[in-house]
């Protein structure tokens, strides 16, 4: 199973962000997504999710996400936006339950028994289970973070997008945040590998979690190729029309 973009372009009125884009994603790659801010790396994500309007063609398993019900497109993906898009008044506990909807048996939130237990079992590897009754706007910004990566892992989903994955965590939970994907990149989900998709600033921490780097400037691929490639200096300078070397050493 792997996903398939050809031509893709998304406009916001009349500001055209990718300029048709082709990539091909496979299944088990861990794929760095990255570029200066506005170069269209969030709004990749959100395309390749079905979440927003494009043209071109977005294929999973040779089907349209487009044309995918929400629910079947979440059995697949499970997308982490950043932290400032997320204003949901709910408890921790009851968020990421909603994380299983996709592939809960029973009710809206999963209430089902081994929803529940699976959930809890996400809480607690992100270190947030004994905040579960706390609501979200009580949290702090890597606790919010936290809580975010559990419910995207409660999804269940064998390709996983995550969107600045390391904003608001410190140093330690950084670390910690590389191990979990690593180790979850490393497995399956049913009988399809796990596949790594990400937006990082830190191109420290996408070195340690990728093997494969996408490099997007003003909407448009301009490096697709092993991730130590992506980061000599010659083609940071490039992606970012800065000396990033210099100014800190990766």
């Amino acid at each position: 199973m792997e996903i398939k973009v050809k031509d893709l372009r998304v406009s916001y009125g009349k500001t055209e962000v990718l300029k048709g884009i082709d990539l091909t994603i496979r299944p088990g790659e861990k794929v760095f997504i990255g570029g200066a801010n506005g170069s269209g790396k969030t709004t990749l994500l959100r395309a390749l999710s079905g979440i927003i309007s494009y043209a071109g063609n977005v294929l999973i398993d040779g089907k349209e996400v487009s044309s995918m019900k929400r629910k079947e497109v979440a059995k697949l993906i499970a997308l982490m936006p950043q932290t400032s898009d997320i204003y949901f008044p709910y408890t921790v506990n009851e968020t990421v339950l909603l994380g299983t909807y996709a592939s809960a048996e029973n009710s809206f939130f999963g209430t089902d028994a081994k929803a529940v237990q699976f959930a809890n079992k996400c809480m607690e590897d992100c270190d947030v289970l004994d905040l579960k009754d706390r609501h979200l706007d009580e949290l702090s910004g890597g606790q919010l973070q936290r809580v975010l990566l559990a419910r995207t892992f409660a999804q269940r989903s064998p390709f996983l997008f995550l969107d600045e994955p390391g904003n608001n965590l410190d140093i330690k939970y950084r670390a910690e945040l590389c191990d979990k994907l690593n180790t979850w990149a490393a497995g399956k989900t049913g009988d399809i590998d796990n596949t790594l998709v990400a937006v990082f600033h830190d191109l420290e921490q996408a070195k340690r979690c990728c093997a494969r780097a996408v490099m997007l400037k003003d909407g448009k691929i301009v490096f697709d190729g092993g991730i130590n490639e992506a980061m000599k200096p010659e083609m940071l300078m490039k992606v970012y029309d800065f000396d990033v070397t210099s100014y800190s050493k990766i």
